[in-house]
């Protein structure tokens, strides 16, 4: 089961959540925007988060992966 947790960006209790992803994706946008010229900036956040999202994780594990059952 998939729980999402919505937290305020000040909520300092979660910042280590946020800080743990922030990382990857700005240096995934970057890619992204860099290579693809004239697409939105909406699109390339979406391909950005798919890129990190399907990205290995520090288990090993790729998150993706566990949410649609390829992992048992």
């Amino acid at each position: 089961m998939i729980k999402v947790k919505e937290v305020p960006v000040k909520a300092h209790n979660s910042i280590g959540k946020m800080e743990q992803y922030y990382v990857p994706l700005c240096c995934a946008y970057k890619i992204i925007s860099s290579e693809l010229k004239g697409v939105s900036k909406k699109l390339i956040l979406q391909m950005a988060v798919k890129a990190v999202n399907n990205s290995t994780g520090p288990d090993g594990l790729i998150p993706t992966l566990l949410v649609f059952g390829t992992y048992p």
